[in-house]
């Protein structure tokens, strides 16, 4: 019989593929796709619609403060238009940043949010005893980070993740080198071809063990953040920063932020938006009028809508060029923690097919055994698909225990 140590005490599945108001995780660029196309996508239109969002920032796509200095961006494209009334689409980070700068300057303006919490693709949840992030999680580039300021100035605990130095381990046996893998295949591929053309190439020309770090390399360091296969991603993905700049974990949860960034605004809760009419000097949005749009919806759900007239012929280009990723979150508590600790609470798993990639060791900043997998790409269609989410919660913990086993036994030869 199994120990009772191995089972969990709570554990949260994410969805955030399925979400209505999400359709995935973040945007990823697509084959022939630049980051020039972000920009193009968040371009003033006509002097009355911009569209903003971590799928707009060329310079921190993906990512929370990413996406509100890109909600800050369209705010003052509006004030620099004369707006008189902005609406502003969506409760997350770019649209509370959009709002808080209006707000700043004197502009009339509204947040029309489709769900019933301000945040977004931020989450934080009760696990237990503590509180947990289902969705973003940190604060990365931190320095050049805004909400980290934030953060600071709220005197708010943030405990430092150097993704730099995870504790690995590989169902095949001992696994070394992979970030010299990952920077020789960045050098060495053939970027003329499509991706997935390129690094088949690439990995033909190498022997067997250095084919594998490759292989290991591409799951651990290109899948889990662009987060889509390697037929569906640009070349361009090689170079989009991810984790791994300095990053603080928030013990008390995002919201900590976000209610703090939301506090004073004009929000509107429940109400979803299929359509932007946009065709008069009036906008028309849901039951709101005005003469400025900001729209941050994600991009997956931004695909959606119906715009009146049709987007101009460049945003539909860059549309056609942005995806959104899949990337899903388990996260597992138990009375005592019984995996291997990495001295980073970073720990990675190499696995043919990839899964549960990722694992972040949140117990000591928590204070309770705690720990978090993601998932992503076409791994989350193999261990989602026809699963409760119990029986996903409980498949990746036997995950975690498969890497403890290779960890230990790595450690015992």
């Amino acid at each position: 019989m199994e120990s009772s140590i191995y089972h969990p005490t709570a554990w949260h599945v994410t969805h955030w593929s399925e979400d209505a108001y999400s359709l995935g995780a973040y945007s990823t660029l697509l084959p022939g796709g630049r980051p020039e196309h972000r920009g193009v996508l968040g371009e003033c239109l006509d002097g009355r619609l911009v569209i903003a969002g971590e799928a707009c920032n060329p310079e921190a796509p993906a990512m929370t403060h990413g996406a509100w200095d890109d909600g800050i961006r369209a705010a003052r494209l509006a004030v620099q238009a004369g707006a008189r009334r902005v609406i502003v689409i969506g409760a997350g980070c770019a649209g509370l940043g959009a709002a808080r700068h209006l707000r700043a300057s004197g502009v009339d303006c509204v947040v029309i949010e489709a769900r019933e919490r301000i945040g977004g693709r931020t989450h934080s949840l009760q696990l237990g005893s503590v509180t947990v992030d289902v969705g973003a999680a940190w604060l990365q580039q931190f320095s050049a980070n805004a909400l980290a300021r934030e953060a600071e100035h709220l005197g708010m605990n943030m405990v430092e993740t150097d993704f730099s130095q995870p504790l690995s381990a590989a169902s095949d046996g001992p696994v070394h080198g992979i970030n010299e893998a990952w920077q020789a295949l960045r050098q060495g591929i053939d970027r003329s071809r499509p991706l997935s053309e390129g690094i088949g190439c690439y990995l033909a020309s190498l022997d067997p063990a250095h084919a594998r770090a490759t292989r290991y390399a591409i799951d651990g360091n290109l899948i889990i953040e662009a987060c889509l296969p390697l037929a569906e991603l640009s070349v361009d993905s090689l170079d989009e920063e991810g984790v791994g700049n300095d990053d603080r974990f928030l013990p008390g949860g995002y919201s900590q932020i976000i209610e703090h960034l939301a506090s004073g605004l004009d929000i509107r809760l429940g109400q979803p938006v299929t359509r932007i009419d946009w065709q008069n000097s009036e906008l028309r949005i849901n039951e709101e009028r005005g003469d400025f749009c900001i729209c941050t919806v994600p991009l997956g759900v931004l695909k959606t809508l119906c715009f009146l007239p049709e987007l101009p012929p460049a945003q539909q280009d860059a549309l056609a060029h942005l995806g959104m990723g899949k990337l899903e979150k388990v996260v597992l508590q138990f009375d005592q923690r019984w995996w291997p600790r990495s001295p980073t609470g970073y720990l990675r798993w190499y696995d043919t097919p990839a899964s549960w990639v990722e694992w972040l060791d949140l117990t000591d900043a928590l204070g309770k055994p705690t720990i978090a997998g993601l998932i992503a790409a076409d791994a989350v269609e193999r261990e989602f698909a026809g699963h409760s989410d119990k029986e996903i919660a409980l498949a990746a913990r036997d995950t975690l225990k498969a890497w403890a086993t290779a960890v230990e036994a790595s450690h015992r030869g």
